[in-house]
């Protein structure tokens, strides 16, 4: 397929259909054609893909403790599913705009969040495993959270970086790795070894000779001290861009599968030595790694009768009720696996979950089916509980305000502070969601969530949570809403038309911050995942 001018603008007036959550089935399927049938249009994805996360984690700086006014949020918008989504850069940028400067008081209270933020420790990423590790100035330990703008120094050994995104890095020293963000890091020097999966297509890392693209693959980088840089491609494809001393850079080439390409600032060139340098990278290190116990309680949602959804911790199980004095057997109907709850608006349930309400690290992911076009009112509270005292909580819902970013987007809210994805979930098709919850050691109210969407990190936050907060939003507060109590369908305080509508399935709670791999082994396999299957992966 020869991408041409009108492709361009069909495939913008495409994206923009489905960002905006209005793609039709024929579109959908011109969309699907377009990518299936054109490499220069998957390329020009994944140039969009790269602004938009690199959009994506600056406008995540933005967000912070809302102030007494309504908030404004410094919205993050990608595409709505990788696989599907192709646009042009103005496309991306004009949407991540329209939502990010919106007018000038919006830019001035955007102003006063980011300043509000500079001095917080976003963490981006983890020192997932290391072997014979020796390092240049402070030691690291497998497990240890790494920051944005911390600058990896190994002596030698090596060490695996797994950024939130689920990309993994392995160095090898001696090396020097700057991270930047969940999506990008600089290799100023040494050997790297990248692995990633497909849900962090877009992933990126560059130095002062070239930029390198992710499409899905297996790469290696090699930057000397004379500034040159050799890219091997072990798996799949990479997009690399050469720099000159400017730091301008020149015409992407795509690298497949066992090719490499040397670049320095007198141009690029074939590696001479590629085939012996292939067989190094593609061999394995087994590195130690840090095995944390996590618990976990799961509600499957599998029952077909009764007001008792099961949980696996005894004393956990979910109670159903209902606002109206009608039988809880229309709760019980097809889920994502076997049977799931079907939540109409007054049937909700609630569990009693020891220590729920102590502020520690958390992750809770689930499946979720919400109607397509689902009316605003129908957005109501999915999960919730509560966190601290005064009134605390954390609940997770779909954005109905469109001025804090897509209509349908995942939103969690802690306070008055919360944070907005970007993929719509009212599409009447089942999506997988997980909200990773990690308090930050220095400040009793600070946290930080990341939200991901079908596998894939849409929305992260390092942000100050509102210091107070109204015990509910409309009506008397519910029997036990102070209570240690998991609350599904229904937030403690809301009013009996303020509930969910929508199906639930396969709902998990863990008592730790899960990562990107534990997080996509759920999703696939619908049970917690092992050490030794996270190393096989």
């Amino acid at each position: 397929m020869t991408f041409t001018d009108d492709d361009r603008l069909e495939l913008n007036e495409l994206s923009n259909a489905l960002v905006d959550g209005v793609i039709t089935d024929v579109q959908r399927a011109r969309l699907e054609h377009c990518l299936a049938t054109s490499e220069e249009a998957r390329r020009f994805y994944i140039r969009s893909m790269a602004l938009s996360a690199s959009l994506f984690d600056y406008a995540s700086e933005m967000q912070s403790e809302a102030p007494d006014a309504p908030p404004v949020e410094a919205q993050i918008i990608r595409p709505a599913a990788w696989w599907w989504t192709i646009g042009s850069l103005a496309a991306a940028a004009a949407i991540v705009l329209a939502f990010w400067l919106g007018g000038a008081e919006q830019r001035k209270d955007a102003d006063e969040i980011a300043s509000a933020t500079q001095d917080s420790e976003e963490s981006i990423a983890r020192l997932s495993g290391a072997k014979e590790s020796r390092w240049s100035g402070t030691a690291l330990q497998p497990g240890e959270e790494l920051h944005r703008g911390q600058r990896i120094e190994l002596a030698s050994g090596f060490a695996e970086i797994t950024f939130d995104c689920g990309a993994q890095v392995t160095l090898e020293g001696p090396a020097s790795l700057e991270l930047h963000s969940a999506w990008d890091a600089v290799l100023h020097r040494g050997t790297l070894k990248a692995s990633v999966p497909p849900e962090a297509i877009g992933f990126r890392v560059s130095n002062a000779s070239v930029n390198v693209v992710d499409l899905g693959t297996e790469f290696s980088m090699v930057a000397d001290e004379h500034g040159a840089t050799e890219v091997f491609v072990l798996k799949g494809a990479v997009e690399a861009a050469a720099r000159d001393a400017a730091g301008n850079e020149g015409r992407p080439v795509v690298l497949r599968e066992k090719q490499a390409r040397r670049f320095a600032r007198a141009g690029a060139s074939e590696v001479g030595d590629r085939e012996v340098k292939l067989a190094r990278f593609m061999r394995k290190v087994a590195l130690d790694r840090a095995t944390l116990a996590t618990n976990y309680v799961h509600w499957s949602f599998d029952e077909t009768t009764g007001n008792l959804a099961a949980a696996s911790v005894p004393g956990c199980e979910a109670r159903l009720e209902s606002t109206e004095e009608n039988s809880l057997d229309a709760a019980h109907a097809a889920g994502y696996r076997q049977g799931g709850l079907q939540l109409d608006g007054q049937i909700f349930a609630r569990a009693a979950v020891p220590g729920i309400h102590k502020r520690t690290a958390r992750t809770v992911a689930f499946w979720v089916n919400i109607a397509a076009e689902a009316p605003l009112p129908d957005a109501g509270t999915i999960l919730a509980w509560p966190v601290g005292g005064a009134g605390r909580g954390i609940e997770i819902d779909w954005n109905r305000n469109p001025n804090q970013g897509p209509l349908g987007a995942l939103r969690t809210e802690a306070g008055r502070g919360f944070v907005v994805g970007s993929t719509s979930l009212r599409d009447g098709r089942w999506h997988h969601v997980a909200v990773v919850f990690s308090p930050k050691p220095k400040s009793e109210a600070a946290m930080q969530v990341r939200q991901y969407v079908d596998g894939r990190l849409e929305s992260q936050s390092d942000r100050r949570f509102a210091k107070r907060v109204k015990a509910a939003k409309g009506g008397e507060l519910l029997a036990g809403a102070s209570d240690g109590y998991l609350w599904i369908g229904r937030g403690p305080g809301r009013k009996a038309t303020d509930q969910f509508h929508g199906e639930l399935d396969e709902l998990f709670l863990a008592d730790a911050a899960l990562t990107p791999q534990e997080i996509r082994h759920l999703m696939r396999e619908n049970k917690p995942a092992t050490p030794e299957m996270l190393a096989a992966q």
